[in-house]
């Protein structure tokens, strides 16, 4: 491994940053995924956000939802109840009209890993900070392989059907937020909000969202002939097309719906309008996507960012002033010089805060 980050030279990150991709390239290299998916999982999402809320004495409670709601199409699925993580942010400042808003986080992992302690949650703590949100609510959602396509969506539509119809939240109190997998969970539930999933009853909503964060989505399935960034970047990121193979071959999700593979079916072009039209009519206020240019999902986030959600590109390196660069812009594609994939939790893990894509997102969450 030492050998490996003696030559990874980028000169757009830090070495602290160089060391904890290394890291990760290095794992991948030397263990078979199955492996992996074991060392992993030792620790259980709910295990990891509990010990982090010990440690720094956090507020959290938890609140296990009713078997979610499935359409006709899903009865025969098993579906768990999913459980929400209730977190209240150590200044949990209170705005106008009394209340923060309120951050929901879905957490990445290829959908068959649970969130990372030492890589989510200072990073989820951080974002809730900077939106000076009043609590945090962290899905713990069932894993795939075990629990595949659709069970992920049916519970995400469920906790936003909890916080709006049984919290009696606004969408205008929610911030809608995750990463990787967690991030095309966001746009899952979106979609299903303009054209309901067969799995899932449709869910009304009245008002805007405040709200949407997507941190290198997972937004388009690869196919056979799927080069272009996972190519010209396979070796600087962390991840490689088998990895991403693999993680889809548990997750087993339909390529041909909008709900699994957001930018790649043909549906798109009828959806992502609506949920990115401009004024009231759309369901969002404003998103941010970022990514960074050394991720094999560059070109995907790219695509799905202009085509369909609209968004203007910024471009920025470490100490760029993301807050000139955001403010006003309703829709953005943040890319972030030579960072890697969700290069945010990295940093997280190694306790760097000046890393590029963090700067992106507190700066646009302090403006939301």
């Amino acid at each position: 491994m030492l050998a490996t980050f003696a030559v990874h030279k980028n000169p757009a990150l830090h070495w602290r940053q160089r060391l904890a991709l290394t890291f990760l390239q290095a794992q991948r290299t030397t263990f078979p995924n199955r492996h992996l998916r074991w060392l992993v999982r030792r620790v259980s999402t709910a295990e990891a956000i509990t010990e982090h809320c010990r440690k720094n004495k956090i507020p959290h409670r938890t609140v296990v939802l009713k078997d979610p709601s499935t359409a006709p199409s899903a009865a025969e699925l098993s579906i768990p109840a999913p459980t929400l993580h209730f977190l209240t942010p150590a200044a949990a400042p209170q705005d106008g009209n009394g209340t923060g808003p309120t951050l929901v986080y879905f957490h990445g992992g290829g959908f068959v890993n649970p969130l990372r302690g030492a890589a989510h949650m200072p990073f989820i703590m951080q974002c809730a900070a900077s939106s000076r949100a009043s609590q945090v609510v962290v899905l713990e959602y069932a894993l795939a392989p075990e629990h595949p396509y659709p069970a992920q969506l049916i519970q995400c539509v469920a906790t936003v059907r909890h916080l709006l119809e049984e919290a009696n939240l606004k969408p205008g109190d929610l911030i809608l937020a995750g990463d990787s997998a967690g991030g095309q969970l966001v746009g899952a539930v979106l979609a299903h909000l303009v054209q309901p999933s067969p799995y899932v009853p449709p869910l009304k909503v009245d008002g805007q969202f405040r709200a949407a964060l997507l941190v290198s989505p997972f937004v388009r399935l690869a196919t056979t002939d799927d080069f272009g960034t996972y190519q010209t970047n396979d070796g600087r990121d962390y991840l490689n097309r088998p990895q991403v193979d693999a993680f889809g071959d548990a997750w087993q999700g339909n390529g041909d719906e909008i709900w699994a593979n957001l930018g790649g079916t043909a549906a798109a072009g009828e959806v992502w309008p609506k949920v990115f039209d401009d004024g009231p009519r759309g369901l969002v206020r404003k998103t941010l996507i970022t990514v960074g240019t050394a991720e094999i999902f560059l070109g995907c986030c790219r695509d799905f960012a202009r085509e369909y959600a609209r968004a203007e590109t910024v471009v920025g390196t470490q100490g760029t002033d993301w807050r000139a660069l955001l403010e006003g812009k309703e829709r953005v594609l943040a890319e972030c010089d030579g960072e890697a994939h969700v290069q945010v939790a990295l940093d997280s893990a190694v306790g760097y805060n000046k890393g590029s894509m963090g700067a992106a997102i507190t700066s646009w969450l302090d403006l939301v």
